[in-house]
């Protein structure tokens, strides 16, 4: 970005001086500019003073209130307004052969301006649209100026002519990209113009009215086209979330993948050029929102600022309520098919799993290892009761979901599911990739609950029956069923008991 202005910066203080140096090599050394001043009607000056002032207010406007900043905007804004500004200050001073040159001089800078901001809206380069065209032929202008009151004249503007015709039938093959319409319409508005000169239908007076409203309507009418685009733009990229960001990566893959399979034709490929174009766009270049998002949801408890600063921090929460989940002979299936069949098995039954439990304000997911589940109570809420409640609610919910769930086999999916409830201590683990995790007796208890239960039940602490007993009642539906003896890994024997989800019972929150 630097580099680029610097570019733009120095281009626009080359025109600032440009006078100064043609002064000695052009004005005074050809007789052409030496002639008498033309004095122009009043409605010419006046209109020049309106233009000046417009071209202040508006790019006061951008630099002041527009939130981009677009240097190439600002550098035609610049170079036109240096232009109007000698118009006025030398109106009725200079002849109409300097006066017309000097418009030729500020058609060279400005147009390469305006063809830029076209192609970077498009995400083109000056080459692709041609542009060497009319710059080759707006240099020859200049420099074959000086021999306009020669018998060559009009052979010099006919030649000139045809290099343009050729630059705007070059522009007319991109006329399905932005603007184009309105690039050659100003291209030709000019050509226009130039054959009513060289034809002398008008007076040299409205000739150089006609010259005055288009050069305005020109650069007037691309900073608008340009600005609200990039307004837009800008809203839209300053509103993408990381749901934003896979939406436009599944249709670009959905691209992609119909190219693969399907005889693109012509037509096609161009649309999907196009629209490949503006997803693109779409995808923000200060990216920081979106890593905070991410951060957010790698850290998804709403932990304290420190905790996202200070990786080393960690708290101590007592009464926490865990659930982890496990899919029946998923080593099986893992084995059985490719690792893409599991992939897209396994994104299925965890975006249903991730939807079940956006519906308890209470509960947050914690992490996903292979076919493990993890799920804890809200560490914020004191209410255990409620908490346990709605947590044997959601693994009843996961039961029901894992059998509406389609397998390559067509053979029903089965989950364990394991919930306790205990001292947990909670903090971010790593610095390169962190992670939010939940530690401690707690954990391991609930997920050897889940390793030891039956297919399709839920295995509960004696901790969590007696308060889901206490809190839900013989009013639930639900029933408990005691287990003594249970074998826990690394923890020895405990009693447990085994919820069954009730197949004709919708349960409610």
């Amino acid at each position: 970005m630097s580099h680029e202005l610097f570019k733009l910066f120095s281009f626009t203080l080359f025109y600032y001086q440009l006078n100064n140096i043609l002064k000695p090599f052009v004005y005074d050394r050809f007789a052409l500019f030496q002639e008498e001043p033309i004095i122009f009607y009043p409605i010419i000056q006046s209109a020049n003073i309106f233009i000046f002032y417009l071209f202040i207010f508006f790019t006061a406007n951008l630099f002041l209130f527009s939130k981009i900043k677009n240097y190439t905007v600002y550098a035609l804004a610049f170079i036109y307004i240096k232009y109007i500004m000698d118009t006025i200050l030398e109106s009725n001073l200079i002849g109409i052969y300097q006066y017309e040159f000097k418009r030729t001089v500020m058609w060279l800078f400005t147009t390469p301006l305006i063809l830029k901001l076209y192609c970077d809206i498009n995400n083109l380069k000056l080459v692709d649209v041609n542009a060497q065209y009319h710059i080759i032929s707006n240099c020859a202008h200049i420099v074959l100026y000086p021999f306009r009151k020669s018998r060559y004249n009009t052979y010099i503007i006919l030649s000139l002519t045809v290099s343009e015709t050729y630059f705007i039938h070059k522009l007319i093959q991109l006329k399905y990209q932005k603007y184009t319409q309105f690039i050659i319409f100003i291209w030709s508005l000019f050509s226009f113009i130039n054959i009513i000169e060289l034809t002398n239908l008008f007076n040299i007076h409205d000739i150089q009215i006609c010259y005055l409203l288009s050069d305005m309507i020109a650069k007037l009418t691309i900073m608008l086209i340009v600005n609200d685009f990039e307004e837009q733009t800008y809203h839209i990229k300053t509103n993408v979330d990381l749901q934003s960001i896979t939406l436009l990566t599944t249709i670009k893959k959905s691209m992609k993948q119909f190219e693969k399979v399907t005889n693109i034709t012509p037509k096609c490929k161009l649309i999907m050029n196009i629209i490949d174009k503006r997803l693109t766009s779409f995808v923000p270049i200060d990216t920081t929102s979106l890593k905070l998002e991410l951060l957010k949801k790698i850290l998804p408890l709403e932990l304290e600022d420190r905790y996202l600063t200070q990786n080393k921090e960690y708290k101590s929460y007592d009464f926490i309520c865990v659930l982890f989940t496990d899919i029946v002979s998923y080593t099986e299936l893992a084995k059985k098919y490719e690792a893409d069949v599991i992939y897209k098995l396994l994104n299925d039954v965890y975006t249903r799993f991730d939807d079940i439990v956006n519906r308890y304000g209470n509960l947050q997911k914690i992490e996903t290892i292979g076919d493990a589940y993890m799920v804890v109570s809200d560490i914020y809420t004191n209410d255990q009761t409620n908490n346990i409640k709605n947590m044997i609610l959601f693994a009843l919910d996961l039961l029901r979901e894992i059998k509406t769930i389609p397998t390559p086999d067509n053979n029903p999916l089965q989950l364990r599911v394991g919930i306790n409830l205990g001292k947990v201590v909670v903090g971010i683990l790593g610095i390169e990739i962190p992670r939010l995790c939940v530690i401690g007796n707690t954990v391991n208890v609930a997920n050897r609950l889940q390793t030891t239960t039956d297919p399709d039940t839920i295995q509960i602490s004696t901790h969590v029956y007696e308060i889901a007993k206490e809190k839900m009642g013989d009013n639930s539906n639900i029933h408990f069923e005691k287990k003594e003896d249970v074998f826990l890994k690394n923890l020895g024997s405990r009693t447990t008991y085994i919820i069954s989800p009730p197949s004709h019972i919708t349960l409610t929150r």
